[in-house]
């Protein structure tokens, strides 16, 4: 029988974040310079589309814990496809913010199913599963942001074209390589049995909560990064190759980050303790970023977020593996997504809303304090998980 492979799910999650990539970073601008929207508008066509992309995570989880999971991503990757497809062909106002949406939904899908699979794979630990398979998807962020700078003009139509082709060739991968019978969860879940025979905090809920949260609140504040501020480089005078520069270096500290990982484990053993530790990283960059309008402190900033991004992100679809039943594992990823989705979604109205009422400034200084906030609380949340793990 077939079995669930490390490097072709890989493959599909590089595929697959190439074409995502090609278009968050690219709405803002497109609403905003092209089509003439305010930010608030492109906030809100962004939260249209990340509302999309939590329910395609949340409900296609909840399907993956019970049906064939290879005809369900056979199906989302289908209908990717086909949207891609029609935004070739269709776009403007307001066309394009009902394709984006449409494309969230898939897109929330997809990643729900990538991340299904990878608690999937026999032999390997979900650490290092989660640790490559996050590597690859941001090369793919990389390469994805890289090719706006080249292909995008006026016209959205040669990126929809590119995002088919390559939602077209993840397609040829799946039908080669993933096995077509539904495959049953690993069960990894007994640490959350260990954990709360061996303490007094009774249920993990308190740590799932705090899980979702913290990445609603991350993913609301980095999504200033991914949308915003490109706008604000361009008023800064900045080229839009600054923009894509800043997403290679973002991948290129991500490789060298995973890559210590990898080699030296038992650096950040703990999983709580890298949660801990990229919050941190992740909380200190917006300061540092709004200290100068000097291109180097906006790369200074970027770096410390993505060594905070590369330690924390892979971090909490593990924890929240070893803590699941398996007959909810393929919900709780879902959820994972999910709640990542809903900070994306509210990141940019609420960047938006604050940079036309106030000023890009007074939006990362509010962003800084509250992963200061979000940081204190998992510190001490996970001080109870970390001793009784020992």
């Amino acid at each position: 029988m077939k079995q669930v492979r490390l490097r072709p799910l890989m493959a599909v999650a590089f595929l697959n974040e190439t074409a995502y990539s090609m278009m968050w970073p690219l709405a803002t601008i497109y609403l905003n310079t092209i089509l003439h929207k305010s930010l608030t508008v492109a906030g809100m066509a962004l939260f249209c589309f990340s509302v999309a992309n939590v329910i395609g995570s949340v409900v296609l989880g909840k399907l993956y814990d019970k049906f064939n999971q290879y005809k369900l991503t056979i199906t989302g990757m289908a209908l990717c496809v086909l949207i891609c497809a029609v935004g070739i062909w269709i776009e403007g106002w307001p066309a394009y913010p009902i394709i984006l949406t449409a494309f969230g939904f898939t897109s929330g899908w997809l990643t729900t199913a990538v991340n299904v699979y990878g608690t999937l794979i026999p032999g390997k630990s979900t650490t290092k599963v989660f640790n490559e398979v996050y590597l690859v998807l941001n090369v793919g962020l990389v390469v994805g942001t890289m090719i706006i700078s080249e292909v995008f003009h006026r016209s959205i139509a040669p990126i929809f074209l590119l995002a088919t082709g390559i939602y077209g060739l993840s397609l040829v991968v799946l039908l080669l390589y993933f096995p077509r019978q539904r495959v049953d969860y690993l069960n990894h879940a007994v640490t959350r049995v260990d954990v709360e025979r061996k303490t007094n905090i009774g249920s993990t809920s308190r740590l799932f909560a705090l899980s979702f949260l913290s990445l609603v609140v991350m993913w609301m504040m980095y999504s200033q990064w991914e949308s915003n501020f490109s706008v604000y480089l361009i008023d800064l005078g900045f080229p839009l190759r600054v923009y894509s520069i800043l997403w290679a270096v973002n991948g290129v500290v991500i490789i060298i980050v995973q890559g210590l990982l990898s080699r030296f484990p038992n650096m950040i053993k703990s999983l709580f303790n890298r949660v801990n530790i990229g919050l941190f990283f992740l909380a200190i960059s917006y300061f540092v970023t709004v200290v100068s309008h000097n291109v180097v402190y906006i790369y200074l900033g970027m770096i410390l977020l993505t060594i905070g991004e590369a330690i924390y992100v892979p971090s909490v679809p593990v924890i929240i593996d070893n803590w699941s039943p398996a007959t909810v594992k393929g919900r709780n990823q879902g959820l994972v997504g999910g709640f990542s989705s809903v900070g994306r979604a509210l990141g940019p109205v609420f960047g938006g809303m604050v940079i036309d009422h106030s000023s890009f400034r007074v939006l990362f200084i509010i962003a800084g304090i509250a992963m200061v906030v979000i940081t204190i609380m998992n510190y001490w949340n996970n001080l109870q998980f970390k001793e009784a793990n020992k």
